[in-house]
């Protein structure tokens, strides 16, 4: 049933194989949803067509009658969670710590298989590659590390974003302190405001903790900020709404990822260390970021300790308005249009750049994957092999009637304990050079596996600033706000590429140097031993 009635201002073509209405400037539409969110409405046309169309593109119309039904109600919010790792009528799923979890996931992919054959709304060609980031079922590992869940929207990507109520100006009121500032040094390198006072986070001391009489257990990071010297202790879980509002509200920044969420060893000490570094990869990552480490939400993480405030400051970041791409009114850009010439030519080769690194990252972190399980398998069993074969012949020397060749026998049997030495050496190795330098390859494949929809944001931006460019009905005024709108998105997608190549630099630099560090000492340690073993024949 109508709710009320609205007209069109202005052309909109809707996507097909999506759920979007193809309105024109001028007709009139029945509204029937007003909570669909995110700025569109849902509604039907004079000939009975229905669909969502944005609703920035229509006017409600003074005569329409009220709704004689309500709305339906929007679905349960999730409810709080205390900082301490307590929880209280909390619904959220725990870390996996059901052992019904599995059978859920099952349930869940089974139930929506009938999507699998739809589209891919977000999907975006680079080039000689495509980024493709349809799951294989409804939870599943994707191109960032965190297990999520399919998304069933069924319209494109960009309609969630906020892109179109953003471009239109829906949204007016932007508080002064949530304001971002992007400086330009020359003609093409564009920054954001470097971090006044930076500061470091350790992610330290997990704990095994448990509730509801220990039916439930769970892991405890305590995460101590330079700048409070106070201890906080947050679950996983906790990072994982962190990270979801993050990249809600910051959908044009690259976002780095969680570790993978697992079913199963999550008690394993090596497994809690091993995440607990994941983790502190996170941490690092968001701390340098010059506009995630002063962000509310982060902050409040970060050094909220007192319950009901911890829950306050939960429901105002889910509340918060300036999400998506209407994270971009907070950003005061250079007042210098910016040339479509530039954009294009700056946008081609960061998809260029980023397309080789995606790839060449994901390569390199497949070969560091399988070099470790070589040093934990292939190589020890190899050296071991070695060792026992010289080991054997010393016993043979050593069981000679009369007693002969003693000496070369015990020299023997020392090869044999060396080479079984050095299998022991190469199975550790895998864990202090190869793991150190995957963890840093997982941490910017999520990086760069960002990049297609922020790209694609740009790219359906400028289309709609021509679109309007082209629209008579729109006066100069209102076109000069939608490129201005259009030029500070632009230029935050090349202060964010700006600051992912400086990133990228620094870091690598220093892994790559950790890594040629502990393979100097590993062969040297190799050396020696086969250096010690020499000098016995000489």
């Amino acid at each position: 049933m109508a709710l009320f009635r609205v007209q069109a201002l202005y052309d909109f073509v809707g996507e097909s194989n999506s759920a979007e209405l193809s309105i024109t400037a001028g007709e009139t539409l029945s509204v029937t949803r007003v909570d669909i969110g995110e700025g569109w409405w849902e509604g039907t046309n004079s000939q009975g067509q229905s669909g969502l169309f944005p609703q920035a593109y229509v006017s409600k119309l003074e005569d329409s009658a009220p709704p004689s039904i309500p709305p339906p109600a929007l679905p349960p919010q999730a409810s709080d969670w205390t900082p301490g790792g307590s929880q209280q009528d909390d619904d959220w799923d725990d870390e996996w710590d059901n052992d019904d979890t599995y059978s859920e996931i099952a349930n869940n992919a089974q139930r929506e298989s009938h999507y699998s054959n739809e589209p891919n709304q977000n999907q975006y060609n680079y080039g000689s590659g495509q980024v493709d980031n349809i799951s294989e079922s409804n939870f599943s590992v994707d191109n960032r590390g965190t297990v999520t869940k399919k998304s069933l929207n069924i319209f494109s990507s960009y309609v969630k974003s906020g892109l179109e109520s953003y471009i239109f100006g829906t949204l007016k009121d932007v508080p002064p302190h949530t304001r971002v500032k992007i400086f330009r040094e020359n003609e093409n390198v564009f920054r954001w405001e470097l971090i006044a006072e930076p500061y470091t986070v350790q992610v330290t001391s997990p704990k095994k903790a448990s509730k509801m009489g220990g039916l439930k257990s769970f892991i405890a990071y305590q995460l101590t900020p330079s700048f409070t010297g106070i201890e906080v202790s947050r679950r996983y879980k906790h990072f994982d709404w962190l990270h979801n509002r993050l990249s809600d509200k910051f959908n044009i920044l690259a976002m780095p990822p969680l570790p993978d969420k697992q079913i199963s060893g999550r008690y394993e000490e090596h497994f809690i260390e091993h995440r607990r570094v994941q983790l502190q990869e996170f941490v690092n990552y968001v701390c340098r970021h010059p506009v995630l480490s002063a962000c509310e939400v982060w902050q409040h993480f970060l050094t909220c300790t007192n319950e009901k405030q911890w829950k306050e400051g939960k429901r105002r970041a889910e509340k918060d308005q300036l999400v998506g791409a209407n994270f971009c009114l907070c950003v005061e850009a250079p007042d210098k249009d910016l040339l479509a010439s530039t954009i294009e030519s700056k946008i081609d080769n960061s998809i260029s750049y980023i397309n080789q690194m995606d790839q060449s990252v994901k390569g390199l972190m497949q070969t560091a994957a399988d070099q470790q399980k070589k040093c934990e398998n292939l190589y020890k069993r190899e050296h071991t092999k070695v060792g026992e074969s010289f080991f054997s012949l010393g016993v043979a020397f050593e069981n000679r009637e009369g007693g002969l060749f003693s000496d070369l026998a015990t020299d023997m049997k020392k090869i044999g304990t060396t080479y079984i030495e050095i299998a022991k050496l190469y199975e550790d190795q895998g864990k202090i050079d190869w793991q150190p330098l995957t963890d840093k390859l997982y941490l910017y494949r999520g990086v760069t596996s960002s990049y297609p929809d922020i790209f694609s944001m740009q790219k359906h931006a400028e289309q709609k600033k021509k679109e309007c460019e082209r629209n008579s009905q729109m006066s100069h005024g209102q076109i000069t706000e939608v490129r201005k709108r259009t030029d500070a998105l632009t230029y935050s997608v090349f202060a964010e590429l700006d600051h992912f190549q400086s990133e990228m630099n620094t870091e690598f630099k220093s892994a790559m140097k950790s890594f040629l560090q502990e393979q100097v000492n590993f062969y040297k340690n190799i050396v020696s031993r086969l250096e010690d073993t020499l000098k016995r024949f000489e």
